[in-house]
């Protein structure tokens, strides 16, 4: 079995909305993004990038 493979085995198994596992770009994006100034005014916040695997209400 390849990684590709496994990798689609397990986005189906933990049923994840977008289809595919979080790229560590897209973790990246968040904390460039956290860090300016455009977050400067952003507290107490939980993010999860976890495509949609924990749903919430």
């Amino acid at each position: 079995m390849s990684l590709d493979e496994f990798t689609q085995q397990m986005v189906k198994a933990q049923n994840v909305s977008t289809g595919r596992m979080t790229e560590p770009e897209e973790v990246a994006a968040l904390i460039a993004f956290l860090l300016s100034d455009a977050a400067g005014n952003i507290t107490g916040v939980n993010y999860v990038i976890d495509g949609g695997t924990i749903k919430t209400v």
